[in-house]
């Protein structure tokens, strides 16, 4: 763990001793503490006290999907702070009562001394170059072999190997007898960290084509460098498109388990078939370093929700996605599948969800529906234009999702609060003004 300079320990044992006492940090105090933590929370560089939430960082956090899971659904208490590079989607989050710095996650210190009190990670990189909604360059063989040649420098640049399966000569090759045999019977501790920077490891990523392909390199950096510095890390969830390969995936949790943590399972799930109104299909990870937890095992599956039902309309409405095109004569249909019903689950959103619109009278879908079909209360205060709202809304983790992926790692009833909380949004929503939503959690 890196030291602190010593003006701010200076300030750390003052501020710890006024929060202690139920006191104010004096002023003075509190300034070279912001000083020092930026750009993350001053009180960061406090040591938790008892009962206090676990301090969780959300990469790529963007409006606040993974945030809502926690707090409206599950109902825990957590002291989160986001880091996206959208300020629409910052400005969204905030607007929802939820932290956030705006920033490239790739500037930012995965060992800052604000962060040595971390408990849990949780990631969401960008899925465009690994979805069939983008170009698909992600899984390309190359950038596959490139960035999963990066992910195998993580540990080591983190010094989390064991050395457990080293050999007695490359440890002590100027010894005849090997002294941690002689004591031990076995090996006992890490190997040295390799001495390359985060950037270098980033680095070692930069051939891919596009450069957002090298940003699930920071699923392992982040937790690795948290362990390195010795924070208590506990967890770190991910999400991505349901297309990334298996080479990345089995990779990535190598990475996890060649750094001792207990746990590393990844599960591909279908949003609509958890109760929400829209289809979207993503790949789950949860590793851990001390438990393993079923997170999405269902008692009973979760009830069915149209489109038409979440959104107020009379059964047999269709939606057109794509405006006049011409008929398949064959068909009879328009060409390019631009028309479904909305008595099933909506297609999965995208940018382009914002010229959706309505067949029976044309009225289009808002940004307060696209949100309401991902899992978010009509309320939600989406910032930024049309165009910024709809993709914000496209890119998020649904609320839901978020919550039943992290039940087990908080140690609650994932299926049973999504249950409530799917019954009070879709079927009790006209019932309910935004107050109460806040009253709920």
């Amino acid at each position: 763990m890196r030291i602190l300079p010593p003006a701010v320990a200076t300030a750390v044992h003052v501020a710890t001793l006024a929060r202690k006492a139920g006191m104010p940090i004096p002023p003075k105090v509190y300034a070279v503490l912001e000083a020092a933590a930026n750009p993350w929370p001053a009180e960061w560089l406090l040591a938790p006290l008892p009962g206090d939430p676990i301090r969780v960082v959300e990469l790529f956090a963007g409006p606040g999907g993974w945030s809502e899971g926690i707090a409206a659904v599950l109902g825990v208490k957590v002291d989160a702070v986001g880091v996206d590079i959208s300020e629409d989607a910052c400005a969204t989050a905030r607007a929802a009562g939820h932290r956030r710095i705006c920033a490239d996650i790739t500037t930012l210190d995965p060992e800052h001394i604000a962060l040595r009190h971390t408990g849990a990670v949780i990631i969401s990189p960008p899925c465009p170059t690994f979805s069939p909604a983008g170009k698909l360059s992600g899984l390309d063989a190359q950038n596959i072999a490139i960035l999963c040649e990066a992910i195998g420098y993580v540990s080591e640049a983190a010094g989390t190997m064991p050395i457990t399966d080293v050999d007695c000569d490359d440890l002590y090759p100027d010894l005849d007898e090997c002294p941690m045999c002689a004591e031990h019977g076995y090996h006992v501790g890490y190997r040295e960290r390799s001495g390359a920077t985060w950037d270098e490891v980033r680095a070692e990523a930069a051939a891919v084509s596009d450069p957002r392909i090298a940003l699930m390199l920071e699923v392992v950096i982040w937790p690795l460098a948290l362990q390195a510095a010795g924070a208590p890390i506990r967890w770190m969830a991910m999400e991505q498109s349901s297309n990334l390969p298996e080479e990345i995936l089995d990779d990535l949790a190598m990475e996890f388990y060649s750094s001792e943590w207990m746990y590393a399972n990844r599960e591909v799930m279908e949003a609509a078939d958890y109760g929400l109104p829209s289809r979207r299909k993503r790949v789950y990870m949860i590793a851990s370093r001390w438990c393993s937890g079923t997170t999405t095992a269902r008692i009973r599956p979760l009830p069915a929700t149209s489109m038409a039902q979440a959104l107020g309309w009379q059964p047999g409405e269709r939606v057109n996605t794509r405006g006049t095109r011409p008929v398949d004569p064959k068909t009879g249909r328009a060409k390019g599948g631009n028309c479904f019903s909305a008595d099933g689950p909506s297609w999965c959103l995208t940018g382009k969800s914002r010229t959706w619109k309505r067949e029976s009278d044309g009225l289009r879908l808002t940004e307060s529906e696209a949100g309401l079909l991902v899992g978010f209360r009509r309320s939600y205060p989406w910032k930024g234009s049309r165009t910024s709202a709809f993709q914000q809304a496209a890119d998020v983790v649904s609320p839901v999702m978020a919550a039943i992926v992290l039940s087990g790692m908080f140690g609650v009833l994932g299926e049973a609060l999504a249950r409530d909380y799917l019954a009070q949004l879709y079927e009790m929503d006209d019932m309910l003004a935004p107050d109460d939503y806040e009253l709920a959690t």
